[in-house]
């Protein structure tokens, strides 16, 4: 009796096995398809949602704004905007060419401090050399120009 029994088990369990083995593929290749488009697409998807976000967000604005507000209130306004945009760039730029201007007496300095090392080694390895006879500044000599 107990090999009677164990036999019909097997059979169901070999079933079920089977049947969820045939299931198995089509959900795989179902889901596989799935997330292959949202590889593909996702992030042209996600940046046309973030920009459609952001013009119904300013559509709210405008419409809560609506009639409120006058033309010189919006001039002042964008004025505002304006110089404030001017300025910071200014600001910017004066940096940039601060930083610009402390790089370029660095690089100096570090040429000068290594002018007579280069020399010292370009002489030691062919004392004819006066190709690369340059200043401590990293320029010609005046009679080369």
């Amino acid at each position: 009796m107990i090999v009677t029994m164990a036999k019909p088990k097997a059979k169901r369990a070999a079933a079920a096995a089977a049947q969820s083995a045939d299931e198995r593929p089509f959900f795989r290749w179902f889901f596989g398809h799935i997330f292959s488009v949202i590889r593909k697409h996702g992030n042209f998807i996600a940046g046309c949602v973030t920009i459609g976000y952001c013009f119904h967000q300013g559509s709210i604005a405008v419409q809560t704004f609506a009639g409120r507000m006058s033309l010189a209130n919006l001039q002042v306004g964008f004025l505002a905007n304006v110089s404030f945009v001017w300025s910071v760039s200014l600001t910017v730029s004066g940096l940039s060419i601060g930083l610009y201007l402390r790089e370029r007496k660095l690089h100096q300095k570090t040429r000068e401090r290594l002018a007579g090392r280069i020399t010292e080694l370009e002489l030691a390895i062919d004392p004819a050399r006066e190709s690369s006879k340059l200043t401590s500044t990293g320029l010609t000599r005046k009679e080369d120009e």
